[in-house]
């Protein structure tokens, strides 16, 4: 029996619940799409150097194995912009992997050839800059942001709006999030009110991917 479910994969870790279901819970409320949520271990602070992303890899290897053999579960999303370990991983599994980079990239590429990121790092994830090729305008990191846990202080909403404006003033014509936390703080409704131009959300390009995986079977 096939699943119906998309596996979700964060990279960070979280005791608290609602926190770690928050993408599932925007999946099923802005796409009816059902999933499960799970973190990896011992990474409070996420994905945010290479020190930092090379502890996760086999972590996110593991946990997707795990998920595969959910027979709920008919796909896998690891829900980073880094799209870490999206390689090992498909070659883990047999069912489809998505990387949430990878999707977003792609979904933007679908509405605009002037695309500004927005991002955690100073560094653009490599997936996300493959993709977008000459299409990409600018990357920026909202001021005082330097990890995930930064995401909730009340000042990063402005300071992402701010950012988010020199992109335009550099011609970008789009808005993608490098940031899967962006999804969390609800920060797409913001920019769009504040500045009226099209945004890409990583959680909603990742339950894209998954929907256009159902339509194959």
């Amino acid at each position: 029996m096939v699943g119906n479910m998309l596996g979700i994969v964060r990279v960070w870790t979280t005791e608290d619940e609602q926190l770690l279901q928050e993408h599932s819970v925007l999946m099923r409320q802005r796409m009816g799409i059902h999933s499960k949520s799970d973190c990896i271990p011992d990474q409070p602070y996420g994905i945010y150097n290479q020190e930092s992303k090379a502890a996760a890899l086999p972590k996110i290897t593991a946990l997707v194995k795990e998920m595969a053999a959910d027979a709920d579960i008919d796909a896998i999303s690891i829900s980073c912009a880094a799209d870490p370990a999206l390689d090992l991983s498909r070659a883990a599994v047999s069912i489809p992997v998505i990387g949430a980079g990878e999707a977003g990239a792609h979904a933007a590429c679908m509405i605009s050839d002037k695309i500004g990121v927005l991002g955690l790092t100073n560094k653009i994830p490599e997936a996300i800059e493959t993709v977008l090729g000459e299409r990409l305008v600018g990357h920026l990191v909202p001021e005082g942001v330097t990890n995930t846990t930064d995401l909730v202080k009340k000042e990063t909403p402005a300071a992402a709006v701010s950012a988010a404006r020199q992109l335009i003033n550099q011609g970008a014509t789009a808005i993608l999030f490098a940031c899967t936390g962006y999804s969390t703080i609800h920060l797409k409704e913001t920019i769009i009110k504040e500045l009226a131009v099209p945004v890409i959300d990583l959680v909603e390009a990742q339950g894209m991917a998954y929907s256009m995986i159902r339509q194959r079977r």
